[in-house]
């Protein structure tokens, strides 16, 4: 059975990719025949194997992918024969698994979406969690997944202004819960991730509000217009920056391909995902310092302060200090994806250290 298939929804992974794989297998075989399923996937055999009885005690609380795996669980009980797994390496010239590769790579590329049924019977749908396996987080967990958000009217405004305009450069329409993920995004800081949390529940006046500071104008096209010149344009173009844009900045994600087939596929694939870190923080920290000036100016017009406003030569020394960059770097045009050094938050890895004899 050789199946290109595309998978449906607008968010995708390898490991999604591996389980409806499977999933369709066996669909598709007959329930009285031996089946052997061979994989490159440890995320599919060690769910199926090893955690398969902790997440069904803790009723698939906080496990990914919970209705894919209890489809196959599904599958796989209602079978008479035997049901084996294999694992195999990857990308180690196997027949089976490059086929599987290319199959999975001309399935991401087709037009047309197909349908993957994952239903399962009630009778072999186990609810609820084992008391003696709960704790309070777990419940706590549980909790939080039936709790229903009613979200005010202009966060609903801000969450679908920030789902457009990332779609705009992923072509991925981001849920409202990806979104809010996306705040704590690993690469953006502290206080990035606040300031983006709080501007999507309208917390903040922000936008045409801004419009009416007298001077701010070309203050904030100064500190996008550095962010700009040091995104290397190899990689993408730079993105016009909205409104949505920053407030999804953690969701920025460069497209690339679905598969990796050979070194110089890796090779790239690593090249857009550091250029997808880099953008987020150039957008995020850039959107940030605009409206820590905003304040400032805010406070220096309630204050009546006659100490001037910023330079330009100051605003490029503030938004350097917060690149972590210095300006024989910034022109020499160094490569900004790879060099950690330059990347807000990101220290460059500690020497190993050496045993002292005593």
């Amino acid at each position: 059975m050789n199946r290109e298939i595309s998978m449906p929804g607008a968010h995708h992974s390898n490991q999604i990719g591996e389980l409806v794989a499977v999933l369709i297998a066996l669909q598709t075989a007959n329930p009285l025949t031996p089946v052997k399923i061979v994989t490159d996937s440890t995320y599919v055999i060690n769910g199926l194997n090893t955690h398969l009885d902790d997440w069904e005690n803790a009723g698939w609380i906080n496990v990914a992918n919970a209705q894919i795996f209890k489809a196959i669980v599904y599958q796989l009980r209602r079978r008479s024969a035997p049901t084996s797994f294999q694992w195999v390496k990857g990308h180690s010239q196997i027949t089976g698994n490059e086929k599987a590769d290319q199959l999975a790579h001309n399935g991401a590329s087709k037009t047309t979406t197909d349908t993957i049924d994952t239903y399962v019977p009630r009778n072999f749908d186990l609810q609820g969690t084992k008391l003696s396996k709960i704790n309070q987080k777990t419940a706590y967990n549980a909790l939080m997944i039936k709790k229903h958000i009613d979200y005010k009217r202009p966060t609903l405004g801000m969450l679908d202004i920030t789902r457009y305009a990332v779609e705009t450069l992923t072509t991925t329409l981001e849920t409202d819960e990806t979104i809010w993920r996306g705040c704590r995004n690993n690469n953006l800081s502290k206080k990035v991730q606040i300031f983006l949390y709080k501007t999507l529940n309208n917390v903040f006046r922000i936008g045409e509000f801004w419009a009416q500071i007298p001077t701010f104008g070309h203050r904030a096209k100064r500190i996008w217009d550095l962010a700009k010149n040091l995104w290397p344009n190899k990689h993408s173009p730079w993105p016009e920056p909205s409104l949505g844009l920053i407030l999804g900045s953690g969701n920025i994600s460069l497209p690339r391909n679905a598969q990796a087939h050979d070194e110089n596929d890796k090779k790239r694939a690593a090249i857009i995902k550091g250029a997808s870190r880099l953008l987020k923080i150039l957008i995020s920290e850039s959107a940030y310092l605009i409206w820590v000036v905003r304040l400032q100016l805010d406070r220096a017009t309630a204050c009546k302060s006659k100490r001037s406003t910023k330079t330009t030569s100051e605003i490029y020394n503030t938004w350097a200090d917060v690149i972590e960059i210095n300006n024989d770097k910034y022109k020499t045009g160094k490569d900004w994806v790879n060099a950690l050094e330059v990347l807000v938050g990101i220290k460059l890895p500690r020497p190993p250290q050496t045993e002292v004899s005593r």
